[in-house]
């Protein structure tokens, strides 16, 4: 009983700082008015705590946002995924764009007092070798304020999932509350933004920052936001929606995501269009749009720049989509620290470069406003060009080699 006393009144250790600053540096794709908008789109949701099937946070962030936004159509379907739509402002043929991100990140979910000590499971694609001696800060379900503080001690595993002893617990650790990696919601260094969850709450913020120009700007594009919960998990919010036909018919959807960076797509060389996951490759004609838009948006801001790969460090919603029949291509940010993995095994902050993320809106932005264009190849003008610069020497040289066959014919022929 002392101890439980002991425990109830230790002060909870300061909260890792934050802070939100748009880097001086940058492309220049975003006027300044919507780089500010972007920062608060992202810092509001960085700052909301999550965790596979703890997602109150953002999802209350979402709803605020629809609020301040009634033009935006909101609706909620039994799993809590969350979905806003921009009707446009005239009606269009062809499938309706959507874009779609999860509002979870690996965490914890508390689970019981046994013998003496806390247990929590823990919920994501983390290694354990990466868990003991970690530190976790946990938060109450339904006011999302900071409960209790705790160290990892011992972890054993328990199908996909980890069970975790709890050592050095201050505050009121109990029912009711999940936990999160004690770090920082946000800094900004430099270009880089390094938060205890970029993965994927940054895809989110690029969704909310999308609709916001759409209702400013009154877009005749239709437009969707898809925001799913407990992705870590194996899509599980997902599953739900599509599963219970939850999105409307003739949706074509555009997964975001942060991505481990790979050799083909690194932190800093702008945002990626994404062709597939370890899974699967996603619907061509989408990736074909998605690429026509990004060369469009370079010649217009030459400082623009993208990258294009086969992002196989993990699985997304896109494959989901497009295993029920919803047609799904991708982009996404390359991470750093992916699932807060950083190195010597520890925990850590992951990051990426804001400057990728405000290519990702803007990217974003030029989807909208082409998505019913016609869509023509950028590579056939490429190979016709090509054609017509190399033909002579492919002709001349032809003449020679065949040249060659028809004088072995005719020597075959001679008596």
């Amino acid at each position: 009983m002392a101890r439980r006393s002991a425990e109830s009144v230790r002060e909870l250790a300061p909260a890792p700082r934050s802070r939100f600053e748009l880097p001086r540096s940058h492309r220049g794709v975003l006027a300044e008015a919507e780089r500010a908008l972007a920062m608060e789109h992202a810092r509001a949701l960085l700052e909301a705590p999550t965790a596979p099937y703890a997602e109150d946070g953002p999802i209350a962030v979402v709803r605020a946002f629809a609020r301040e936004h009634p033009e935006l159509e909101c609706t909620e379907d039994r799993h809590a995924n969350v979905i806003l739509r921009w009707p446009g402002t005239r009606h269009t043929k062809g499938p309706t764009l959507a874009y779609s991100a999860h509002l979870d990140h690996p965490g914890f979910l508390y689970a019981q007092k046994r013998r003496g000590a806390h247990e929590a499971t823990f919920h994501g694609g983390v290694p354990g070798r990466y868990l003991p001696g970690a530190r976790v800060r946990f938060f109450d379900c339904a006011t999302r304020t900071a409960r209790a503080t705790a160290c990892v001690e011992t972890v054993r595993k328990l199908g996909d999932d980890y069970v975790c002893t709890l050592a050095d617990v201050a505050g009121a650790l109990g029912p009711g509350t999940f936990g999160m990696w004690d770090l920082t919601p946000g800094v900004v260094r430099g270009t880089r933004l390094h938060a205890r969850v970029c993965d994927d709450l940054m895809g989110a913020a690029a969704i909310l920052s999308t609709l916001a120009w759409c209702v400013r700007t009154r877009q005749s594009t239709p437009v969707v936001g898809i925001f799913t919960r407990a992705e870590e998990t194996g899509f599980v919010g997902c599953l739900g929606l599509l599963r219970e036909r939850g999105l409307l018919d003739g949706l074509a959807v555009v997964g975001l995501e942060c991505s481990p960076r790979r050799a083909t797509a690194k932190v800093g060389h702008g945002p990626v269009v994404r062709v597939g996951d370890k899974q699967s490759v996603f619907v061509p004609w989408i990736t074909e749009r998605l690429h026509a838009a990004a060369i469009d948006l370079h010649y217009v801001h030459n400082p623009f720049v993208f990258q294009r790969a086969l992002m196989d460090g993990g699985s997304c919603e896109s494959t989901a989509y497009n295993a029920f029949g919803v047609e799904a291509g991708a982009l996404c940010l390359a991470l750093g620290n992916y699932h807060n993995c950083g190195p010597k095994d520890r925990i850590a902050p992951e990051f990426v470069d804001w400057n990728d993320h405000e290519g990702l809106i803007a990217l974003m932005l030029s989807v909208v406003r082409e998505w019913n264009a016609p869509l023509e190849s950028k590579m056939l003008p490429r190979l016709n060009r090509n054609w017509s610069g190399e033909y002579n020497r492919l002709a001349a040289s032809a003449r020679r080699i065949r040249a060659g066959v028809v004088s072995r014919r005719t020597r075959k022929r001679s008596p």
